[in-house]
């Protein structure tokens, strides 16, 4: 419970890992896997259940590297083709009023990150973490010509945990659903769009990367030479 809510984790575990060229997942960090830190990081004390998404070929791995060898307490269930309807899969098998949604492949995700999430979303109903960007974006068109950048003193990379009332979650993925949305996106874009609240971004930090690319592992391995992060 965090300040009268029950609270409820989901993190998104369905990927098949196209871009990365493997199973992501499975790839071990200081002998650990990916899977394993991440979850590991969702039993807290403010965190009342948590719930792994996967692709249903996985299941029998993943319960035997969460359940049955860590013995964490959580419930597998079958996500879908996009990110959302795997959330959304997730969202059904959880039973509070404040939902955590997280990337299962930030395995750098902490105590601190998550309290600091929670007290936002529970602020303001609906809330993500974020670093401001330090670099250029620019906007292009279908054939990769630049038509404008964004301003930086207002851009900001996101990240998760990302933290809503259950009932906007349910709201924008029933909207989105409807829509047969498509997009590219996050949770926060789905209650931005489809329920008109407003989402509050807080700092976030540098070091919880997204596991996207074999370059990021290189960028964890001195994430994790440095013990006082992580």
């Amino acid at each position: 419970m965090y300040k009268s809510h029950r609270v409820s984790a989901i993190i998104t575990c369905a990927g098949r890992g196209v871009r990365f060229g493997s199973n992501k997942l499975l790839v071990r960090i200081n002998g650990v896997t990916v899977l394993e830190k991440t979850v590991r990081e969702f039993i807290h004390p403010a965190v009342d259940e948590v719930v792994v998404t996967i692709a249903p070929e996985n299941r029998e791995e993943y319960e035997h590297i969460l359940i049955k060898k860590a013995g964490l307490p959580v419930a597998l269930v079958d996500g879908g083709e996009e990110r959302f309807i795997s959330a959304m899969l997730g969202l059904e098998a959880t039973t509070g009023s404040m939902i955590m949604v997280h990337d299962g492949v930030r395995p750098f995700v902490n105590g601190e990150l998550i309290t600091r999430a929670l007290e936002a979303g529970v602020e303001y109903g609906a809330a993500m973490l974020g670093t401001p960007t330090v670099v250029q974006l620019k906007l292009v068109d279908d054939a990769e010509f630049i038509t404008g950048s964004l301003d930086r003193s207002h851009s900001w990379l996101g990240q998760t945990p990302q933290v809503f009332l259950r009932e906007l979650l349910q709201k924008a993925y029933a909207g989105a659903i409807a829509d047969r949305y498509a997009r590219i996106s996050d949770d926060a874009d789905l209650v931005a769009e489809y329920t008109g609240h407003k989402v509050k971004i807080v700092r976030g930090e540098d070091y919880n990367i997204k596991i996207t690319t074999r370059t990021d592992l290189l960028i964890a391995d001195q994430i994790m030479a440095q013990a006082d992060l992580v």
